[in-house]
Order: C-alpha cells, then sequence, then structure tokens
C-alpha cells in the first residue's frame, strides 16, 4: 500500500507494457477514481475484497502493472535487517564488481530485442535466398543440406551477436567511467552476453530457418511473435527476477541482487535447455532440407526421364 500511496502522491506509476517499464500519469477524474480505490483498499476486510480491489486500480492504470492479485505477496515491504543489507552490497562490490549489476539489466533488454527481431532477419534471409536462385544453384553442385545449414545458422549468429558484443562494450566503459575507484569485472557484460542472450538468440534465430524449411513463408514469424508475447506477459508478472522456464529471462533492476544468485542454479539450468532447444531445431531444419532436397532431386529425374 505504501507504494501505491507514493505513486499517487506523486502521480507518477510505473507499468511494465510487454516488460518494458513505462511511467504514467493520472488526469484529474482518474486520480479521483484512484483516490477512492486506494480508500477502499485501506478498508478491505478480506483477501478476497482486496484483491478485487487491486483489479480495479490495475484497469485505472491501463493495466500491466504491479498492483494484480498475483503480485499481491511482493506488495508487502519491510526494512532490510543490518545483515540482509551487508549481504546484498557484499554481492555487489565483490561478486558483481559493480559492473555485473549493470550487466544484469543489460541482458534482461538485449534478450527482448534478440527473442524476436532475429526470426524475421533469418527468414528473410532464406526467402531473398529463394528468390534469387542461389539455393537452386547450390544444390545443383551438390552441396550437403546439412552443412550448408549449419553454415548458415552459425554465421547468422555471429552477425546478429556482434552488435551485442559492441553495446556492451560501450556499457562497460560507462560503468568504468562512473566507479573509477571501483574494481570492476571489465568481461561483465560479455559474460551475460553469451550466457544470458546467446540461449536466446539461438531459439530465434533457430525458428526462423525450422519455419522457413517447413513452410516457406513468414509463418514462423506470426509463431514467434506469440511466443514473445506470451513470455514477455508472464515475465512481466515479476521482473526484478523471474527465471524458471522463461525463454527471456527477466531481471530489470539493479537491486535483489540476493535473489539472483540464490536462484542461479535454475537460471544456469534454463539457458543451457534453451540452447539444446536450439540445436535440436537446427537439426531438424536439416532433415526436413534434406528430405526437401531429395523430392526436388526425384522430381527433377522423373521429369529428365519422362523428355
Amino acid at each position: 500500500m505504501e507504494q501505491l500511496v507514493a505513486e499517487y502522491k506523486e502521480n507518477s506509476y510505473t507499468t511494465y507494457s510487454l516488460g518494458f517499464a513505462k511511467t504514467n500519469s493520472l488526469k484529474a477524474n482518474k486520480r479521483a477514481l484512484m483516490q477512492t480505490q486506494i480508500s477502499a483498499l485501506k478498508h478491505s476486510k478480506n483477501r478476497q475484497t482486496f484483491n478485487a480491489g487491486l483489479r480495479r486500480v490495475d484497469t485505472v492504470l491501463g493495466g500491466h502493472s504491479a498492483y494484480t492479485p498475483a503480485n499481491a505477496v511482493t506488495l508487502a515491504e519491510r526494512p532490510m535487517t543490518k545483515s540482509e543489507a551487508k549481504r546484498d552490497y557484499r554481492l555487489i562490490v565483490k561478486r558483481d564488481k559493480i559492473s555485473g549489476t549493470f550487466a544484469r539489466v543489460f541482458a534482461d533488454i538485449a534478450s527482448l530485442i534478440v527473442g524476436i527481431l532475429p526470426t524475421v532477419i533469418i527468414i528473410s534471409f532464406c526467402y531473398s535466398d529463394r528468390r534469387s536462385r542461389a539455393l537452386a544453384t547450390i544444390q545443383s553442385k551438390f552441396v550437403s543440406s546439412g552443412r550448408r545449414l549449419f553454415t548458415q545458422y552459425w554465421v547468422s549468429l555471429i552477425v546478429l551477436l556482434l552488435p551485442v558484443l559492441a553495446v556492451g562494450m560501450y556499457f562497460t566503459l560507462r560503468v568504468i567511467s562512473l566507479y573509477p575507484n571501483q574494481t570492476i569485472d571489465l568481461l561483465a557484460f560479455m559474460k551475460v552476453t553469451f550466457v544470458w542472450v546467446l540461449p536466446t538468440l539461438m531459439v530465434s534465430s533457430a525458428v526462423g530457418f525450422l519455419t522457413y524449411q517447413l513452410f516457406g513463408n513468414f509463418m514462423g514469424f506470426a509463431f514467434q511473435i506469440a511466443w514473445w508475447l506470451v513470455t514477455t506477459l508472464i515475465g512481466a508478472q515479476r521482473v526484478d527476477g523471474n527465471y524458471g522456464w522463461l525463454f527471456m529471462p527477466r531481471h530489470n533492476s539493479l537491486h535483489n541482487v540476493t535473489y539472483f544468485y540464490d536462484h542461479f542454479a535454475m537460471f544456469i539450468i534454463n539457458r543451457v535447455s534453451y540452447a539444446i532447444l536450439a540445436l535440436a531445431m537446427v537439426v531438424a531444419a536439416i532433415l526436413v532440407a534434406r528430405v526437401r532436397k531429395g523430392a526436388y532431386r526425384n522430381a527433377f529425374s522423373s521429369h529428365h526421364q519422362r523428355f
């Protein structure tokens, strides 16, 4: 309640549309309505009426706020104990070495981007490749479908990962300039790029290759949009630390460090699992390509024999 009252006084509310934090202000009529809802929440007699009040608050804010029954437990606050504050500070300085804290937020945002953009890029590449008849030229030289797809996949990963690495290097320099007298982990942004962002990039790229081999059009992009939306909406329920089996793990906060390290094993399992899933999809794409190539050769052979 303290958080909601503070936001009401400042007329500045944070919502998470598609997982991105956004600050909103209310007009006079909605401010009056919010005041009524806050008063109702303060006088709630049981959990049912309290949850109903939270839903009304969320509706006034246009949805995607922290004020939902699912987040009710996260709205309860208490001051950190002295030992908790010391542990949090020790993790930031000693284990994160400052830059690791910023790197998590960087990886959170980068994952949202690479979780969808590579799919349409890969499908566009495959489509233009087909339109230019480059595929037919390669097939006429009997190049292995597996080798061709595998090479295209890894080259695409390198090309798509380079901008992420470049931005990570920029932010590393920014952190160094902001904390000149602190010990900084110079590789923090590089680590999260390969451990956190890369598995998401691998999957979104693999979806592009596999769906194009299956359908030969942009249908795979529609599938990826749906997957991306579901993941972002689930992740938005708690953006300061939400891992589990999310395609794009969330940690859009410089704090909650203890939570991250307490769930680090879960996070690693998540990333390894999605990397394996991506490789499995690439193998499936290769198998589909071989079947289609065999069908193409049989059709060509039958046509040649006919004439």
